[in-house]
Parts: structure tokens; C-alpha cells; sequence
């Protein structure tokens, strides 16, 4: 009997405790979920929040929404927009937390180390721009599922190793940028899979060997950069009639 009082009295008293306990901040929010929240918090300190130009609202108003950088639609966060905006550090695998994130742009920032390859997870995702950066290491093979993606811009980073044949799967990508990069080696014969892309960008990495004859199914192509690539060549006759960024003397 007296056990039984006593957990009673101990439950009570947790009750309590628990009730008078500090609520999380991203449970106090009103118009997305606490996990989006938690989600852009993580973000937050991972690119040194506290030293950005501008972060209204971040982590003291609680809608969300109002956040500087923030686009929302239907109750979610759908956007992440803070260029120039003296980000640092890397991109944190919590952004696959926002389920419903269709742009993510991030360029003119300091931000380092590798892309996370969570970034795959995002389904609605179609812009994906963080140029001008200092991002390193290889490109995920898991940015291939971004099947809704249209355009992915990481110029001038240094990104290192081969163009994933996986990138394939971005079956509705138009440009792809990844000029100024330390990228290299053949490209994939797999990627003349992505019939919708309009602009393809590699000029100043180390790719080498020829175009593949696949690549002749990019009848969509009309912009090609391929400068300071001295190994690649020689341009196939498919390319005829696309415009070419190369150097006047270019030689393959």
C-alpha cells in the first residue's frame, strides 16, 4: 500500500516537473512542423547563424515563415534563399528534414567540406544553387534521385573525382554547372540519358577522353562550356549548330 503511494506521489511529481520544464523553441512554432523547424535550426548552427549579414527572425519569431531567407507554401518550409549572406561552415545532413523543399539557393557564401548526400532524399527539390563557395570532395552519387531537379549550379568550388553516372537519374535537369572545379576524368556515357538538358557546363576541370557517342540524344543541348578541359575532345558533329564556350585556338 505505501509503495503504491509513493510511485502515485512520484508520478505526480514528474508530472509537474515535466509541465514546468522549458518548452524546445522549435515547439513553440505556429505554422510548419517542429521537425522543419529543428531542421532549419540545425542549419542555422551549422553555418555560423550568429555571424550572418542578415537573420531576422531566425530562432526568435515563431512563425517561421517570416524568417529572413525562408519561403513557405501549404504549411511548409519550400525554400531556403541566403546569398551573400556570409555563411560558413557545411551544409548539414538535418536539411533532409524539410521534406517539402523545392530551392535551395546559396551562392556568394564561405561554405565548406562536402555536399551531404542526404541533399538525395529532397524529391521536390529542383533548384539546387550554392556557386562560389568552398565546398570539396567528391559529388554524392545520391543528388542522382533528384529526379525533379532542373537545375543544379556548383560552379566555382573544389569539388574533387568523376561526374557520378548516377546523375542520370535527374531525368528533368536543363543546366548543370559545375565549372571551376577540380572535377575530372571521362564522362559518363550514361548521362546522354538526360534528354531534357539545355545547358551542360564543365569548362576549367581536368575532364578528359572523348564524348561519348550517347551524347548525341542531348538534342536538346544548345549551350555546352567545355574551356580549360586540355584532355576532352575531340567536339563530335552532333554538336553542330550548339553554341560552345571554348577558347578561339581551342585544339582537342
Amino acid at each position: 500500500m505505501k509503495a503504491t503511494r509513493f510511485l502515485t506521489v512520484l508520478l505526480v511529481i514528474t508530472g509537474l516537473l515535466s509541465a514546468c520544464a522549458p518548452r524546445a523553441f522549435c515547439d513553440t512554432v505556429t505554422d510548419v512542423p517542429a521537425s522543419e523547424c529543428r531542421a532549419l535550426e540545425a542549419f542555422y548552427n551549422a553555418t555560423g547563424g550568429p555571424n550572418w549579414v542578415d537573420s531576422r527572425g531566425w530562432l526568435t519569431s515563431t512563425e517561421v515563415c517570416t524568417w529572413f531567407a525562408i519561403g513557405c507554401e501549404n504549411g511548409h518550409v519550400t525554400a531556403i534563399t541566403a546569398n551573400y549572406n556570409e555563411l560558413t561552415g557545411q551544409l548539414p545532413a538535418a536539411l533532409a528534414g524539410l521534406p517539402e523543399l523545392n530551392h535551395i539557393s546559396l551562392y556568394y557564401n564561405h561554405l565548406s567540406g562536402s555536399i551531404p548526400p542526404e541533399i538525395g532524399q529532397l524529391s521536390k527539390l529542383q533548384i539546387l544553387i550554392i556557386h562560389n563557395n568552398e565546398l570539396s570532395g567528391p559529388l554524392p552519387p545520391e543528388l542522382g534521385g533528384l529526379s525533379n531537379l532542373v537545375l543544379l549550379d556548383l560552379d566555382a568550388n573544389a569539388l574533387t573525382g568523376s561526374l557520378p553516372p548516377e546523375f542520370a537519374g535527374m531525368t528533368s535537369l536543363k543546366e548543370l554547372k559545375l565549372r571551376d572545379n577540380d572535377l575530372g576524368g571521362p564522362l559518363p556515357p550514361v548521362l546522354g540519358q538526360m534528354t531534357q538538358l539545355e545547358g551542360l557546363w564543365l569548362s576549367a576541370n581536368n575532364f578528359s577522353g572523348e564524348f561519348p557517342d550517347s551524347y548525341a540524344n542531348l538534342t536538346n543541348l544548345r549551350m555546352l562550356g567545355i574551356y580549360d578541359n586540355p584532355g576532352l575532345g575531340p567536339l563530335p558533329d552532333y554538336f553542330e549548330g550548339i553554341v560552345v564556350d571554348a577558347y578561339p585556338d581551342w585544339t582537342p
